[in-house]
């Protein structure tokens, strides 16, 4: 910008608000919108990649020992009213058949959405290790794609599904009597807080571990659940070797707001919950590529914008106008290519799934 022929300098605060209003109104290019991402997730790695094995112990160390003095999750009602409380007809649009909301499992490149989505359920019940007649608890169950998937594929198994969301426990319980499933139970809660005297033999949580906090209370209380011989299945994205709070790496980050609130999130180490063992013992550890979570945002992303025309009136009715709604279908479309970005990142090796097998510590 010239001013008295003299080039003005815009100050970076000005250019990331600048941008993240081009951002919201859908004026960046996806080729563009890509490279911007791509720019801070190098930001992130140089921050979190130590000079020697000793400094990067270290880092992890000191964000899992400062979490033991923080509550078990913040933010959490925040997350929710942003993320997890849209409508179910926007979700069976983007998702696939399931509405499963987190990573999928894509084993060839012709695999579909639906047989992806189906693949990652069955991956979770053969590393559960779940039989029928077992009691199964999932904790933040979503809108039920795995609660409905063990109901129906174990008859002889109780299936007790917990979510704070409302909308999530009412779909869940129209489905199970759509599909005469009389094995499932839905419980409105919040883990955090809430107290119950039943132990399960498998527990499965599936992308909640990343909104907590505490780790040492929420797994000392999962545990008191855990039936004797029983098991725990965690699914948790995460880097390879560093782990993070979700905030802003300085005043010029845009990206790390772009998708999630700020401070609702930790970004665990793939190993990272080796180091909360007090209540229950890793009995297995998996890493899964990040090109699988990259894939299922590629997706979705596709879906989305097949049918802007048919999601932009049911935003509209949910925001109370059209500018509100194109505002929400691009935060989407936003959410969608970080995802594509930070888990494709060097072929996948970066940012990824974790998955934890845990039995009771005696």
């Amino acid at each position: 910008m010239a001013v008295d022929g003299k080039q003005q300098v815009v100050p970076k605060k000005t250019f990331i608000v600048e941008l993240l209003k081009k951002l919201e109104l859908g004026l960046v290019p996806y080729d563009e919108i890509k490279k911007l991402i791509r720019i801070e997730l190098q930001r992130r790695l140089q921050w979190g990649y130590k000079s020697t094995h000793e400094e990067q112990i270290d880092q992890v160390m000191k964000l899992a020992h400062s979490l033991r003095h923080t509550n078990i999750a913040t933010e959490v009602d925040t997350l929710d009213s942003q993320m997890y409380e849209v409508p179910i007809d926007f979700l069976k649009i983007m998702n696939g058949s399931t509405l499963k909301g987190s990573c999928c499992y894509f084993q060839h490149d012709s695999t579909t959405l639906d047989e992806a989505e189906i693949a990652m359920l069955d991956l979770y019940c053969e590393r559960a290790q779940i039989k029928d007649g077992h009691s199964v608890l999932d904790l933040g169950c979503g809108q039920g794609a795995l609660t409905l998937y063990v109901a129906q594929k174990y008859k002889n198994s109780r299936v007790t599904a917990v979510t704070n969301s409302v909308s999530q426990k009412e779909y869940i319980e129209e489905e199970s009597r759509r599909r005469n499933l009389s094995n499932v139970e839905v419980l409105l809660a919040d883990i955090t807080t809430h107290k119950m005297a039943d132990t399960y033999d498998r527990i499965l949580v599936v992308g909640l571990f990343e909104h907590m906090k505490n780790y040492e209370l929420l797994l000392r209380k999962i545990s008191e659940w855990i039936a004797k011989d029983g098991l725990l299945f965690v699914e948790h994205i995460c880097h390879k070797t560093f782990a993070y709070h979700y905030e802003p790496l300085d005043e010029d980050d845009w990206f790390t707001e772009y998708v999630f609130p700020a401070g609702t999130m930790i970004i665990p180490s793939a190993s990272f919950f080796l180091y909360f063992q007090d209540d229950v013992s890793v009995v297995n550890h998996w890493t899964l590529s990040g090109k699988h979570f990259s894939r299922t945002n590629e997706e979705w992303l596709k879906r989305l914008d097949a049918n802007v025309e048919v999601i932009k009136p049911m935003f509209v009715t949910l925001t109370g106008s059209e500018e509100e709604a194109m505002k929400l279908i691009n935060y989407w479309r936003g959410f969608c290519l970080s995802g594509m970005v930070m888990f494709g990142y060097n072929k996948g090796e970066e940012w990824m799934a974790s998955h934890v097998l845990f039995k009771k510590s005696y």
